[in-house]
C-alpha cells in the first residue's frame, strides 16, 4: 500500500461508516493494518496482531496464501475473458463440477454469486420456483445475511427490527423437531433453512438426529431442506462440509466466504439433481435469477485452488489435530474459571460463553455508551482486553457474552497456546478488578 492510500484510513471514518469509525476510535481499536500474512496482521507501526476472527470464517487458509497469489498471477498473465455474458463459461463449469463431486452425487448444479447473502437469496428463490410455495421456515436465532430476503430469515434483534415488516417467513425453536413437523403440516413452506451451527447465537449446534429427522419429514412434506454452510463449510468444522458429521443430504447447500480464499468474494448455491431444471425449466426463465460477476473467471480459478488445498486429506487431518490440542488447552486453563459458563469447539469453530460481571465500573454507562445498557458487557470487555494483548477477537452478533474462536485453519500449536494463555490472564484480570 502506498503512502497516499494510507490516508484512506481516515477517509473510511468520514466517507464509509462514520459511526463505526467513532466506535473503533473510542474503544481503542482503530489500528491501521498495512500488511497481512498467515495468521498475522501488521500495523503501519510494525505491531503484529494475531487474527482470531479470520474475516468471520473467510480466511481459512490464512492471509494472502502464496498458492493463491501465484494462481492469480498466472491466470492474469494468460489474459482470459473474466466475464462470459450470454456464452458458455468454462471456469464456472469446472468449479461447479468440482463442488458437486465433493458435496455428493445427489447434487447436480451450482449457481454462483458474490456473497453468502446472495447465495441464500438464490436458494430461497429457487425453492419458491421449484415448489410453487411461498413461505420459508427458519430457526430462531438464525443469521443468514443482511439482504432483504436473507434478513427475513434473521433471528430477532437489532439487525432486523428497523426494517420490519419483512417477508412473511416463519420461525421455529432451534432443534425442535415437533415444532418443525407441526409447521410443515400447517404452513406448507417451500423450504426449511438452517445453519448446522448457529454461530451468531453463541454456537448452538444442530443435534445429528434433529438434522436426520428434519431431512426426512421435509422430504415427506414436499419442502426442501436448505443448509447454510457459509461459515461452517470449507473445512471449518474439521470436515469439508459440516453436514457430513450428521450424514444427511440437503436439497440445497449454501456456501461462501472461505471458498474465495479470503481474497475474492464468492457465493455458491448447490442444488440436488433436477431441482434447477424444475425451477427454471424454459428458455424465458433460465436466467430469471442471475449475477453479472457471479462465476467470473478469476474468482473461479482461485476457488478451484482453494478446493485443491482443502481436498488434501492431510489438511483436514491437521485441522482436527489442532482442534483437539486447542480443546485440551481450553479445558485445562478455562473450564473451572468463575467467568466461564460454557466452552464449545467443533473443528476450529467455537466460542467461550461468559458470565456477566457485576461492578459499576464494568458497565456501558461507565464507558460513555448508555445506549448499549441492555446488552452484556463482559464479552466486549474481554475483546478490548485481548486487543491490548495484540489479539484480534470478536463476540457473536446475537450473543455478546460469547467470544468467538475462529482462527485461520493454519493456526500453529504455539499460536493456540499463546491465545489461551492470554485469555486466562485477561479473565483473571477482570475477576480481580470487579
Amino acid at each position: 500500500m502506498n503512502v497516499k492510500a494510507w490516508s484512506g484510513f481516515s477517509d473510511y471514518s468520514r466517507h464509509v461508516n462514520p459511526v463505526l469509525g467513532e466506535f473503533l476510535k473510542l474503544s481503542g481499536r482503530d489500528q491501521r493494518f498495512v500488511q497481512a500474512t498467515g495468521c498475522t496482521l501488521i500495523t503501519e507501526e510494525g505491531e503484529e496482531f494475531a487474527d482470531w476472527i479470520a474475516g468471520f470464517g473467510s480466511v481459512n487458509l490464512g492471509h494472502n496464501p502464496p498458492e493463491l497469489l501465484q494462481k492469480i498471477d498466472r491466470h492474469l498473465k494468460e489474459n482470459p475473458p473474466n466475464l462470459y455474458p450470454e456464452s458458455l463459461n468454462p471456469y464456472s463449469g469446472q468449479l461447479a463440477k468440482e463442488l458437486v463431486r465433493l458435496a455428493g452425487s445427489h447434487f447436480e448444479t451450482c449457481f454462483f454469486s458474490n456473497s453468502g447473502s446472495e447465495a441464500v437469496e438464490s436458494a430461497i428463490k429457487t425453492a419458491i420456483a421449484a415448489t410453487g410455495r411461498k413461505t420459508v421456515l427458519f430457526c430462531e436465532g438464525a443469521y443468514h445475511g443482511t439482504t432483504l430476503g436473507a434478513l427475513s430469515l434473521m433471528g430477532d434483534g437489532h439487525y432486523r427490527k428497523q426494517f420490519e415488516p419483512l417477508l412473511p417467513y416463519e420461525s421455529i425453536p432451534f432443534n425442535n423437531i415437533d415444532a418443525l413437523a407441526q409447521s410443515l403440516e400447517t404452513i406448507k413452506p417451500c423450504a426449511f433453512i438452517l445453519e448446522p451451527v448457529q454461530v451468531e447465537s453463541g454456537f448452538r449446534s444442530c443435534l445429528p438426529n434433529f438434522l436426520q429427522q428434519a431431512s426426512a419429514i421435509c422430504h415427506d412434506s414436499g419442502a426442501l431442506l436448505i443448509l447454510d454452510e457459509v461459515q461452517t463449510g470449507m473445512g471449518r468444522t474439521g470436515k469439508l462440509f459440516a453436514f457430513e458429521h450428521a450424514n444427511v443430504r440437503p436439497d440445497i447447500l449454501v456456501l461462501g466466504k472461505a471458498l474465495g480464499g479470503g481474497l475474492l468474494p464468492i457465493g455458491a448455491t448447490l442444488f440436488r439433481e433436477g431441482l434447477f431444471r424444475k425451477a427454471y425449466g424454459n428458455f424465458l426463465s433460465c436466467e430469471a435469477h442471475n449475477s453479472t460477476f457471479g462465476g467470473n473467471a478469476l474468482t473461479c480459478t482461485v476457488a478451484m485452488e482453494v478446493l485443491r488445498i482443502l481436498g488434501d486429506s492431510d489438511f483436514l487431518q491437521n485441522v482436527q489435530s489442532r482442534s483437539f490440542h486447542l480443546q485440551s488447552l481450553l479445558e485445562q486453563h478455562l473450564r473451572n474459571h468463575p467467568l466461564v459458563e460454557r466452552i464449545y469447539l467443533q473443528g476450529l469453530l467455537g466460542g467461550i460463553t461468559l458470565r456477566e460481571v457485576d461492578h459499576p465500573w464494568f458497565s456501558w454507562k461507565s464507558f460513555g455508551l448508555e445506549g448499549l445498557d441492555h446488552l452484556p458487557v463482559t464479552g466486549p470487555l474481554l475483546v478490548h482486553r485481548m486487543h491490548r494483548r495484540k489479539f484480534l477477537t470478536q463476540i457473536c452478533a446475537h450473543h455478546w457474552n460469547t467470544l468467538r474462536i475462529e482462527p485461520p485453519l493454519i493456526v500453529s500449536p504455539g499460536e493456540c497456546e499463546r491465545f489461551v494463555s492470554a485469555l486466562s490472564e485477561e479473565l483473571n484480570w477482570i475477576v480481580s478488578n470487579s
